[in-house]
């Protein structure tokens, strides 16, 4: 009777239930936070490849240009700008591995000013040169031994911003 009592005991006990219900629910806590924090990092990302084309942008529309287009070095400077940040060679990457300048492209395309709709200095123009540029930054995610199988380094963020000379 004595080894019935103390097992009726044991299996009534509530200690230690906390630990056991908080260790079944950790690793979905470890997923939420992990999946928060790299969908702060994706927007963060995403924002930095948005501000890198505006201001691409803007660098290109004040740059003497044609509806044929920019000249090769301009070129040349507005990925720089897009990708580091800088116009003259060197910098850093604004995101870690957005190391290839092909990843930023550069357009130059005319818009038809017939019945004058760009006024001031584009009245008397048949045509206003208008110049796009896309910035497309790679994401690379830091938690790919967590979530095996599950890759989102093919992932790239992207914006296009468009502005008139």
């Amino acid at each position: 009777m004595n080894e019935r009592g103390s097992l009726r005991r044991w299996l009534q006990a509530e200690t230690g239930v906390a630990g056991v219900e908080f260790a079944l629910i950790l690793p979905l806590l470890c997923v939420l936070l992990f999946g928060f924090f790299e969908v702060g990092r994706m927007f963060w990302t995403y924002s930095v490849a948005s501000a890198s084309a505006r201001d691409a942008a803007r660098f290109a529309s004040r740059l003497p240009m044609v509806c044929a287009g920019l000249s090769g070095t301009d070129v040349d400077r507005i990925k720089r700008l897009a990708r580091t940040g800088l116009v003259d060679t060197g910098g850093t990457p604004l995101v870690k591995g957005w190391t290839n300048d092909a990843t930023v492209t550069v357009a130059v395309t005319c818009v038809s000013n017939t019945g004058a709709i760009y006024l001031g200095r584009y009245e008397d123009m048949a045509n206003v040169p208008t110049v796009k540029v896309t910035a497309t930054a790679p994401y690379r995610t830091l938690f790919t031994s967590l979530l095996p199988g599950i890759s989102l380094n093919g992932v790239a963020v992207s914006n296009t911003q468009s502005w008139t000379e």
